[in-house]
């Protein structure tokens, strides 16, 4: 039995095996598409304020440039022959149906708590808020590990806040907390 590989490498008279894009690929390819965009956007802020400082485009930019890297990269390696999708686990390929994920229930709690440190952000401030969204999340997900669940949900925090109020500049929401 010959696939369509094959019948596209002999019609090519090449010896390169050519894949037909999957559904990752073409995801990928939409991801790339949004990726440079964003870069694009990025780039006509300015990387520089008068005064010297970091301005509003520095910091986009390498998240840009770094997510074409990274989209590109993986695009490459999903268009590569041989490339497993792995979509074969996440259908079931008699009835068509696509599996929406083993854990909806957890999921859908993260999405909640998303939602939660979103609308309290502001008003209890960024390191309350995100202090309660880290301890809900690890403890939902990283059970057995209470010291550095709750290391990482006091610490990260308040290491953002040093490093975007102090280092940066750039203001985050005090809340309830005075600012320090």
């Amino acid at each position: 039995m010959t696939s369509a590989v094959d019948e596209s490498e002999a019609a090519a008279g090449t010896g390169r095996r050519l894949r037909r894009p999957s559904g990752r690929a073409i995801f990928l390819g939409i991801v790339l598409v949004i990726v440079a965009v964003y870069t694009d956007m990025a780039f006509d802020l300015e990387w520089r304020t008068q005064a010297g400082r970091i301005g509003p485009g520095y910091f986009p930019r390498i998240i840009g440039i770094l997510g074409l890297v990274l989209t590109l990269a993986l695009l490459v390696i999903s268009l590569r022959a041989g490339a497993v999708d792995g979509e074969e686990e996440l259908g079931d390929e008699e009835t068509g149906e696509a599996d929406l994920g083993r854990h909806p229930g957890t999921m859908l709690l993260v999405v909640t708590a998303t939602a939660v440190l979103v609308a309290l952000f502001t008003s209890l401030g960024a390191i309350v808020s995100c202090a309660i969204f880290l301890a809900a999340t690890l403890f939902l997900l990283n059970r057995g590990h209470r010291v550095t669940n709750v290391v990482i949900s006091l610490a990260l925090p308040v290491l953002m806040y040093l490093l975007f109020q102090s280092f940066l500049n750039a203001g985050l929401p005090d809340g309830l907390l005075p600012r320090f």
